[in-house]
């Protein structure tokens, strides 16, 4: 089998119900059918959460009845541990408002966790993505930064190789990082929606207009909310 693990999000400013996802089944379900795919919608004041260890179990009955829809969404998907065991926990966490999917090595990550730990916060998993979500909601919560400022700190905190995107309802934010990884931004030509993703492949069969973002050692940050703005924001080098 080959080999393909990625991380992928889309934006739409116009709040508009929306069926990314089972366009990305579609595309992964032709070359890929032992995939884990986890995803995260933005739905109105909450996050959804969709699991599956086989992109084919997708097409089951619950996801038909309440397929992911939404202007925000974030996925990972990788080769299924049913087929290969050596792959840990999906890097993908949600902690109720704040949901985080990484890919790549980050360095201090253990630091981060241990710090966290001794400030108090209690962990339910040893998943990175967890400590992430986290490191996250510390920054809202008891820092009082803003979604766009929390983000910043966050890709200036956290050291190595890697990528990972956030989504947030507290102002319906989509925040998506990259820190000397590569990382493909595309738009669609008829609509506004702005994706996201780790695997070029994937996201040409979405959109052929893209560009890539890789080698730079400093974090770069985009961050588009609904319906507030009309564009995707970024944040150049920092």
């Amino acid at each position: 089998m080959k080999k393909i693990e990625s991380i992928f999000g889309f934006w739409n400013p116009t709040k508009k119900t929306m069926k990314r996802f089972q366009v990305l089944h579609d595309v992964l379900a032709k070359d890929h059918a032992r995939l884990e795919l986890g995803i995260c919608t933005l739905q109105n004041e909450h996050i959804q959460y969709q699991h599956s260890f086989d992109v084919y179990s997708l097409l089951s009955d619950d996801w038909q009845r309440q397929p992911p829809i939404g202007g925000l969404g974030i996925a990972f998907f990788r080769p299924s541990p049913l087929f290969l065991p050596q792959y840990g926990v999906m890097p993908l966490y949600l902690i109720g408002h704040i949901a985080v999917a990484y890919l790549g090595v980050i360095d201090n990550l253990s630091q981060i966790r241990e710090k966290l730990i001794s400030d108090g916060v209690q962990f339910d998993t040893t998943n990175g993505a967890e400590t992430l979500s986290l490191l996250f909601h510390h920054y809202l919560e008891y820092d009082h930064l803003s979604p766009i400022d929390a983000m910043k700190v966050m890709m200036t905190k956290l050291k190595g190789q890697f990528a990972l995107m956030a989504l947030v309802t507290e102002g319906k934010w989509l925040m998506v990082g990259c820190r000397d990884y590569p990382l493909a931004v595309g738009r669609m030509r008829n609509d506004s929606t702005v994706y996201f993703c780790t695997d070029t492949k994937t996201l040409f069969q979405f959109t052929p207009s893209m560009t890539s973002v890789e080698g730079n050692p400093k974090p770069r940050v985009f961050c588009g909310t609904i319906p507030q703005s009309d564009d995707i924001l970024l944040s150049d080098s920092f």
